[in-house]
């Protein structure tokens, strides 16, 4: 039913969607990753920034979310960065800046009464 050149074809093919790695397992490159945890913690002050404004318990909550979101982001990382190269120590710094702003979050919440859901993350001590 099928020629030789065709049969080599579809054998070359299944040989090559086996031996490469899918998108989605590719590694994504580091200033990507650290670029999605900036965002993350760009978004909780932005929120947090709201709650200052309109003392609104859900911007808090955002914030909580969004800041968790970058610890976690920065954490594996910083897991994934070797600590000789520079690098691992932005990644670092940038966790702690982190923890910092859940600290605040935590604190405004104690403050004002407001009920936040998530724990601190493993890594953030104060």
């Amino acid at each position: 039913m099928f020629g030789k050149n065709a049969l080599a074809f579809i054998l070359f093919l299944s040989l090559l969607g086996a031996c490469s790695t899918p998108v989605w397992m590719e590694p994504r490159p580091f200033t990507s990753r650290l670029g999605e945890g900036d965002r993350y913690l760009g978004w909780s002050l932005n929120y947090f920034d709201s709650w200052r404004v309109n003392r609104q318990p859900r911007y808090l909550r955002l914030a909580e979310e969004n800041t968790v979101e970058a610890i976690q982001t920065f954490a594996r990382l910083e897991t994934d960065t070797s600590p000789r190269i520079n690098e691992f120590y932005v990644v670092r710094e940038r966790r702690i800046r982190g923890c910092r702003l859940l600290a605040e979050l935590q604190f405004e919440a104690d403050s004002y009464g407001v009920q936040l859901g998530q724990s601190t993350p493993e890594g953030c001590f104060y």
